[in-house]
């Protein structure tokens, strides 16, 4: 699997986790996107410019592994509909420390806000949306 993608659904976390880990690895953050239930919310739907949006998670990416002293990073966002309380967005850091594995997994949750094409707009109990929403 690469360690980018915009996917129908988010792999496994531990599935993730096991094939990645090395025993040079001391901290495993994870970070998890999920939709809330916030006034009637039943689901965010994402729409992606998908190829322009892997090109700028590989480079976020890339970009993380020269700043940070990180030994992996996998970063996957889904498209379509995602229902309330499953995940749409994860970010994995593998590295020796905690430290560097908290704040780079921080800067790309940020990168990916900025710089990634991909809108969102509420779903409601009632069947309507809400606006489209750039940054995820």
């Amino acid at each position: 699997m690469e360690p980018v993608g915009i996917v129908d659904k988010i792999p496994p976390l531990e599935e993730l986790k096991n094939k990645t880990l090395t025993p040079r690895t001391g901290a495993v953050v994870v970070f998890e996107g999920k939709p809330r239930d916030d006034n009637g919310i039943v689901a965010l739907h994402y729409e992606v410019y998908d190829n322009m949006a892997l090109k700028e998670l590989q480079k976020i990416r890339n970009e993380a592994l020269k700043r940070f002293p990180v030994i992996e990073i996998l970063v996957y966002h889904r498209k379509g509909e995602v229902k309330v309380g499953e995940t749409s967005f994860v970010v994995l850091v593998f590295s020796e420390h905690r430290r560097e594995a908290f704040e780079c997994c921080s800067w790309i949750v940020d990168e990916v806000k900025k710089r990634v094409p991909i809108w969102k707009r509420e779903v409601y109990s009632d069947g309507t949306y809400g606006n489209w929403i750039l940054g995820v």
